[in-house]
C-alpha cells in the first residue's frame, strides 16, 4: 500500500523553521537564527520525504511539485524569519549620531582634541570612556572589596586637573631662566632635546615642537640631559603638598619654566604620555594609545606584554633615543620602576650589535623585587648596581608612621609605597654615572621616572600624608641628582623635570561617584548581548567589544553601545557586593560620564575643526586654572 507523506507535516516544519528563527534573531543572533532555522527546515524535510509509512518517493507530478514549492517556502521562511528578527531589533534602535554629536559639544572642542590625539582604530578600545569630572572608575577587585571612603582611585580621564603637569628646564650656562605662560605639551619636550643636541635627523613631522627658550648665553652643546618624570606629579598634587617639592620650586626659579603644560592627550595614563615625551608624538601616532591595546593579531593585552620580556615594537614609532643613537653611537639609557616608563626610550637604538644593549631598567615587582632589565635580548642593568643589601638598610632604617594602616600594601606593591625605594632608585642612577661612559663623545640621554607618588596615591589616596611623604622622597632626589650634575658637567648639561599627569581626588570628598566595571558589563551585555556576549574587556577610560557580534545581534553598532551610555547612572552601577554604608545615597542619580564615543565617531573626526564644539560644559574639570608665577 502506498503511503504517501502528509503535506502538513511538511508545511509544519517550513512555518516552525523560520519561527524559530525569527524567535532566536529577537533574542540574539541572526547567523545562529538561519543556521537553527535551516536544520529545523531539514529535519522537517527529512522527515516528511522519508518519514515513517513511506515505500517509495511519488511520482506524482503534482505532489511533487507541491513538495518542491513547499521546501522553496520553508527555505526562504528559514532566511526570511531571522532577518525579520533581525531587522526589528535594528529599527527599534534611534540614529546614535546626534547624541554622539551632542556629547561632543558638551565636552567642548579642547578636550575633543585631547581624546582625537590618542585614537587609533581597532588599537584603542571600541568604547572611549570619559568620565564625568571627579568620578573615578574601579578595577573589579576594588569594586568588590570596596569599604566608606575607599582610598583607591584611578585617574584614567581627560580633565584638566589631570592635564596640568609642572614642566621646567634647567641648564645653568646652557639656557636663561624665564617663565612662560605658553600652553605646550609633553610632546614638545623631544623636539627640544633634539634642537638642544644640534640633532639635523630630527623628523619635522612629529607632533611636537621645540618650547621657546633662550640659549643665547652658551654655543655650547649640553654633554649631558636627563628628563627627570615624577610619576603622578602633576600640578593638583603639587598644590596639596606645597611645602614638600622645594628642590623642584628651587629649579622653577632658576631655570625656565613653563607653567601652562599639559600631557596633551586622553587618557591621562602613564604608558600614553611616557610614549609621548620618547616620541615628540601623541598616542595616535606613536601607537600606545593605553595600558591596554589591541595588538595586530587582534588580541588585548597589555602595552609592551610581559614585564622582563617587553616588546618595544608595540612603539610605532621611533624615539628621539633611537634616532640619536643610530646617527652618533651616543650613550642613551632609562631607569624606571615600570614598563611602561620604557615609552620615553624605546628600543634606545634599532641598530644595536648584541655588545651594545642600552641600559633599560625596572623593578620585578611579581618576580625578583630587584631591578631587571625590561628584556635580557634588548636591554641591559648599569655596569655598576647597587646591592640588595643597600635597599634593605633604607627598609630598617624607616621608621613607618602608620597612616592609613587598613590599606597598607603587602608583598609586591609596597616597595613602591615606602621611600626607601625612592633612595635605592637614586643609588641605581648614581651607580650609572660612575660606572657608565655618561658625557663621552654625543650628548648623552639618560631618562628617569619615579613611579612612587602615583603608585602610593592609588593606594592610600591623593589626599593621604603618605603621597606628601613619597613627593617629598622623590624631590630629596631630584634634588641630589642636580648637585651630581653641578659637580660632573658644570655648565655642560640640562636638567628636564615633568610628571607625566596629576592625580583623581577621592571622589568622596568632592562630591565624585565611583564606575564599577563589572556592572557596567553587565548593563552592556543584557542590551546587546544575544546567544554571544559582546564585551571582550572593561578597562578605565575603554572598553573593547566584539564587533562582528554586536553586529550579529539585532546590527548593533559600536555608535549604538556608546549612545546607550549617555544617562547611565551611578545608581544603575552599584553592585549587589556594595556594602550600602559605602555607597553615596545623594548622589545616586549622578551621570557616571560626561561623555562615551564609539570609535566609528571618532574616525568621522579625522581632519575635522573641532572648533565648532564650542567651550566645554564641564568648567568643574579644571579647577585650579594655570598656576601662578613665582
Amino acid at each position: 500500500m502506498d503511503r504517501r507523506p502528509d503535506t502538513r507535516v511538511l508545511t509544519a516544519f517550513s512555518v516552525l523553521s523560520g519561527a524559530i528563527g525569527l524567535a532566536i534573531a529577537l533574542a540574539g543572533s541572526w547567523v545562529l537564527g538561519v543556521a537553527v532555522g535551516m536544520i529545523t527546515l531539514a529535519l522537517g524535510l527529512g522527515i516528511a520525504l522519508r518519514g515513517p509509512g513511506r515505500a517509495e518517493p511519488s511520482t506524482d507530478p503534482g505532489r511533487r511539485n507541491f513538495l518542491v514549492a513547499a521546501g522553496l517556502g520553508g527555505l526562504a521562511w528559514a532566511v526570511a524569519g531571522p532577518s525579520i528578527g533581525w531587522g526589528a531589533r535594528k529599527l527599534g534602535r534611534p540614529d546614535p549620531r546626534p547624541m554622539q554629536e551632542a556629547m561632543a559639544t558638551g565636552l567642548g572642542s579642547e578636550y575633543m582634541e585631547l581624546v582625537r590625539r590618542t585614537f587609533i582604530p581597532r588599537r584603542a578600545g571600541d568604547l572611549q570612556l570619559l568620565l564625568a569630572p571627579y568620578n573615578s572608575s574601579n578595577y573589579p577587585q576594588e569594586s568588590l572589596s570596596l569599604v566608606p571612603q575607599d582610598p583607591r582611585t584611578s585617574h584614567a580621564s581627560v580633565w584638566m586637573y589631570l592635564e596640568r603637569i609642572p614642566l621646567v628646564l634647567h641648564a645653568p650656562g646652557v639656557i636663561a631662566a624665564g617663565d612662560s605662560d605658553e600652553r605646550v605639551t609633553l610632546a614638545d619636550l623631544a623636539p627640544t632635546t633634539a634642537q638642544l643636541m644640534g640633532f639635523d635627523g630630527w623628523p619635522g613631522d612629529r607632533d611636537g615642537s621645540p618650547l621657546p627658550l633662550d640659549t643665547t648665553r652658551s654655543s655650547k652643546r649640553p654633554r649631558v640631559i636627563v628628563t627627570f618624570v615624577i610619576d603622578g606629579g602633576g600640578w593638583n598634587v603639587l598644590d596639596a603638598f606645597p611645602d614638600d617639592w622645594p628642590n623642584l620650586k628651587a629649579l622653577m626659579g632658576q631655570g625656565a619654566n613653563f607653567r601652562n603644560a599639559i600631557v596633551g592627550s586622553f587618557p591621562a595614563v602613564t604608558a600614553c604620555a611616557h610614549g609621548t615625551i620618547g616620541t615628540g608624538a601623541f598616542p595616535n601616532r606613536h601607537g600606545i594609545t593605553g595600558h591596554n591595546i589591541r595588538d595586530e593579531q587582534g588580541q588585548v593585552r597589555k602595552a609592551y606584554d610581559t614585564p622582563g620580556k617587553a616588546r618595544p615594537s608595540d612603539i610605532w614609532l621611533p624615539t628621539l633615543s633611537d634616532l640619536w643613537h643610530e646617527q652618533t653611537g651616543a650613550w642613551v639609557g632609562q631607569i624606571g620602576y615600570q614598563v611602561w616608563h620604557l615609552g620615553m626610550m624605546g628600543f634606545g637604538g634599532r641598530s644595536r650589535a648584541a655588545g651594545d644593549l642600552p641600559v633599560g631598567v625596572y623593578w620585578d615587582e611579581d618576580g625578583t623585587a630587584t631591578w631587571q632589565p625590561h628584556n635580557p635580548e634588548l636591554y641591559r642593568l648599569p655596569a655598576s648596581m647597587p646591592t640588595p643589601e643597600d635597599y634593605q638598610r633604607y627598609v630598617d632604617e624607616f621608621d613607618d608612621p602608620g597612616w592609613d594602616a587598613g590599606f597598607t600594601p603587602v608583598g609586591r606593591q609596597s616597595p613602591c609605597c615606602s621611600p626607601p625605594i625612592v633612595r635605592y632608585q637614586g643609588d641605581v642612577i648614581e651607580a650609572a654615572f660612575d660606572a657608565e661612559p655618561l658625557g663621552e663623545g654625543a650628548t648623552s640621554l639618560m631618562y628617569t621616572t619615579y613611579k612612587s607618588p602615583d603608585y602610593t596615591g592609588h593606594v592610600y589616596g591623593m589626599g593621604s600624608k603618605w603621597t606628601g611623604l613619597q613627593l617629598r622622597a622623590v624631590d630629596e632626589q631630584l634634588g641630589r641628582l642636580t648637585a651630581m650634575l653641578d659637580e660632573r658637567f658644570p655648565a655642560e648639561y640640562a636638567l628636564i623635570v615633568t610628571a607625566d599627569h596629576g592625580q583623581c581626588p577621592l571622589p568622596d570628598s568632592v562630591g565624585g561617584v565611583r564606575l564599577d566595571p563589572i556592572q557596567l558589563e553587565r548593563f552592556i551585555e543584557s542590551r546587546f548581548a544575544g546567544v554571544t556576549g559582546v564585551v571582550e574587556s572593561v578597562v578605565p577610560s575603554e572598553i573593547f567589544l566584539n564587533v562582528d557580534r554586536l553586529r550579529d545581534n539585532g546590527g548593533a553598532t559600536i555608535e549604538d553601545v556608546a549612545s546607550s551610555l549617555a544617562d547611565y547612572r551611578y545608581r544603575q552601577n552599584i553592585g549587589a557586593y556594595v556594602p550600602r554604608s559605602a555607597v553615596e545615597q545623594d548622589l545616586l542619580d549622578q551621570k557616571e560620564f560626561a561623555a562615551v564615543f564609539g570609535t566609528t565617531f571618532l574616525e568621522s573626526l579625522a581632519g575635522r575643526d573641532l572648533g565648532s564644539y564650542g567651550a566645554t560644559a564641564f568648567p568643574d574639570g579644571d579647577p585650579l586654572g594655570m598656576p601662578p608665577a613665582n
